[in-house]
């Protein structure tokens, strides 16, 4: 199994941070930055948040600017396999748009206009509401992909 995070970035509009991915998975889908986490090297879920906000957007966060959303675990999900995903969000705004990255462009896109941008599936059925509700606990969502687009959520 993967392990990766997704980083929640917002800006003072209540728009989120959204990449147009160049590469799999979900490539040509727009979705926040992150990436996956350096099992090697024991790389914690915080240490990945603040590592790929640098690499990928120019940030520099610390663990403290960083807080759980919540944790998606997919079964299958297409071109990666059986993943777990951390969602971090940050705490604090940033208004400037990071430049492209190899792993793509980005846009700060208002959750009112998500409908009219090609979003990954998982995202759109089972992440974005519970990440714009803002619940005070974090979250805990298991997803069987292997008919994807047709996913089952397995924890209910």
């Amino acid at each position: 199994m993967k392990l990766a995070t997704l980083l929640y970035i917002i800006n003072t509009r209540g728009e989120y941070l959204l990449m147009k991915r160049l590469k799999s998975p979900n490539k040509g889908l727009m979705s926040p930055p992150g990436g996956k986490l350096d099992i090697i090297s024991a790389e914690s879920p915080l240490d990945c948040s603040i590592r790929e906000a640098f690499e990928e957007c120019h940030l520099t966060t610390c663990a403290s600017d960083w807080k759980l959303r919540g944790i998606l675990t997919e079964k299958d999900y297409p071109d990666i396999g059986n993943i777990m995903i951390f969602l971090m969000e940050l705490k604090f705004f940033i208004d400037i748009l990071p430049k492209a990255c190899n792993e793509g462009e980005f846009f700060f896109i208002h959750p009112d206009d998500f409908n009219k941008y090609e979003i990954p599936v998982t995202d759109k059925l089972f992440l974005w509401n519970r990440i714009i509700m803002n619940y005070e606990e974090p979250f805990i969502i298991s997803l069987d992909c292997k008919y994807y687009p047709d996913i089952q959520q397995v924890n209910v």
